[in-house]
């Protein structure tokens, strides 16, 4: 079942588990983005919304996605499972709010 939506919005209920991982995977990503030279890596965006409970844009979401899909290769033992289960329905998400296809 795909999060509810508020507006353009993804609200996202995350266990402590799940928010641990979360913004594991985004500091990754942030940190993979300023070795590669950005000064601002947008990655930092959805931790702060993540850390303060809000919704996340539909952008935000497409990032988290991909910052969990790339940090769960390597991920601790302890952060697959809710990894996962946040990928699966984080993905989910950004896939209903996808322009279907013809």
């Amino acid at each position: 079942m795909a999060p509810p939506t508020t507006g353009d919005s993804i609200t996202l209920s995350l266990s402590h588990e799940e928010a641990w991982v979360a913004h594991a995977a985004l500091l990754d990503a942030g940190e993979a983005a300023v070795d590669a030279g950005d000064d601002a890596p947008e990655q930092c965006r959805p931790i702060r919304r993540i850390e303060r409970g809000r919704p996340l844009a539909p952008r935000d979401a497409v990032l988290l996605r991909d910052a969990l899909v790339d940090y769960l290769g390597d991920a601790p033992v302890r952060d697959r499972a809710p990894g996962r289960a946040l990928l699966g329905r984080i993905d989910d998400a950004v896939e209903s709010r996808s322009p279907s296809s013809p």
